[in-house]
């Protein structure tokens, strides 16, 4: 359980003080979209990169979402990801191979010479398989694994998509992260957690992504570095997970393919 824990911890792929305000109560400041919330349709909050009012919030997100993520038309037709390299924990080091696909499918396969985990999400169930020398063991994940893997397998950040329902995002202030001059923006989300993303103020990349669990107080901070851009999608090809201040995992990408030709099926639950 606590080699699951590491590997369930690491879900986190960047492709990330005062009460937050979101779509519900907005205000017109410039720390928190100032839109009135009889202006927000339905086919806004579905928009992953919708155009902002003014304010500093406003201008972060606009920038992050075309100077990071290369502006709505290219996201569009982004529709899956493909990345395998190594995971190093405390316990050894492990082949990694993941696959993500619009909106919320994830796989994950962890493998070395004695055992191999597979995590999924089709979007409706999480599971797990273990394969070891006494045979294969296919299950669903427990309640408190599969909040972890939902709340880690939307495809885009909580960036997108910024009018969302059940959704409050603040900019914090600028702090100092890794070396690196960055806008800290807070996402507040329904399901009790809490995403702290470090943009560099330069490329607007994530330097660092915490997620807080609200229910337990715990958190887990995600450094990235050495980004490349496949297809003009930005992955950070070494990643260092933390948790509640410990180190976890070191992930190293080495290969990273974007619209793999992924299909649902993929990611079902075994028979």
């Amino acid at each position: 359980m606590i080699l699951l824990r590491q590997i369930l911890c690491l879900v986190a792929v960047s492709v990330f003080p005062a009460a937050p305000i979101g779509a519900d109560e907005m205000e017109d400041v410039g720390d928190t979209l100032a839109l009135p919330t009889d202006q927000i349709t339905s086919s806004l909050r579905q928009t992953a990169m919708p155009e902002l009012s003014e304010g500093r919030l406003a201008r972060t997100l606009t920038r992050y979402y075309h100077e990071a993520l290369g502006g709505p038309d290219q996201w569009d037709g982004i529709s899956s990801l493909k990345m395998s390299g190594s995971l190093k924990l405390e316990q050894g080091e492990f082949e990694l191979m993941i696959l993500k696909k619009k909106p919320v499918s994830l796989k994950m396969t962890f493998r070395n010479n004695e055992r191999e985990f597979v995590l999924g999400y089709d979007g409706e169930t999480a599971w797990r398989t273990t394969h070891h020398a006494e045979g294969t063991e296919t299950e669903l994940m427990g309640e408190t694994e599969t909040r972890i893997f939902i709340h880690k397998a939307m495809f885009s950040d909580y960036l997108t998509y910024p009018l969302a329902s059940g959704k409050k995002i603040e900019y914090v202030e600028t702090a100092s992260v890794e070396g690196n001059a960055c806008h800290h923006v807070r996402v507040t989300l329904d399901n009790d957690y809490q995403v702290d993303y470090f943009l560099d103020l330069v490329s607007f990349l994530a330097v660092q992504i915490i997620n807080t669990d609200l229910r337990t107080g715990s958190t887990e901070r995600n450094v990235y570095k050495n980004y490349d851009r496949e297809s003009g999608m930005p992955v950070a090809r070494h990643i260092e997970s933390f948790e509640d201040g410990e180190w976890v995992s070191t992930t190293i990408f080495n290969k990273i393919k974007v619209n793999a030709g992924l299909v649902p099926w993929m990611f079902e639950k075994p028979r």
